[in-house]
């Protein structure tokens, strides 16, 4: 059975971009390892993103894998919009719980790529298994968050906790 990781960065606040969408605070950062994350993106075989991110993305690196660790994995994109699937792309409007439920079923890891439109609901639907936080050494202050309002608790142990150049990555596994 498939394992379900957020594997992402943070400012030190919780915003994963500013207000209009950039990113900029975190991949100018300097001293950053070239080869961060490999080791855990190489597993992932597919992933789950919303349509703002994977076209920022797109248009940031637009002849490059979205995950150059495997650069087979399948995206599926988030999106009311009608596109034409890409063969590595599936464009949908499905509920991203049945989503994940389902990929969960397949062989390998479903990466969680975005912000709190797309983990908040699989945190509430106990879904996670494992959350990979790379925290920037910068406050924000403002901008698009990770995190969103939860009904209940959910717990995690942490399992790791290093450095990565200026980040400082926080592995925890969900509490069964």
């Amino acid at each position: 059975m498939n394992k379900i990781i957020f594997y992402g960065a943070t400012s030190l606040d919780g915003y994963l971009a500013t207000p209009e969408d950039k990113i900029d605070w975190l991949t100018q950062l300097p001293g950053i390892p070239t080869d961060a994350g490999v080791q855990v993106l190489s597993k992932m075989t597919s992933a789950i993103m919303g349509r703002v991110t994977y076209d920022f993305v797109a248009k940031m690196a637009p002849d490059a894998p979205f995950n150059p660790a495997n650069p087979r994995m399948h995206n599926y994109v988030l999106t009311r919009e009608n596109r034409q699937n890409l063969p590595l792309t599936t464009f949908t409007d499905s509920d991203v719980v049945t989503l994940a439920r389902q990929l969960k079923q397949t062989d390998g890891s479903v990466w969680i790529v975005g912000g709190s439109s797309v983990l908040t609901p699989l945190l509430a639907a106990d879904l996670v298994d494992e959350l990979y936080l790379q925290l920037a050494p910068i406050v924000l202050g403002q901008g698009k968050r990770l995190w969103g309002e939860l009904a209940a608790p959910h717990q995690f142990t942490l399992t790791q906790a290093h450095t990565l150049g200026p980040l400082a990555e926080l592995v925890y596994r969900r509490r069964n």
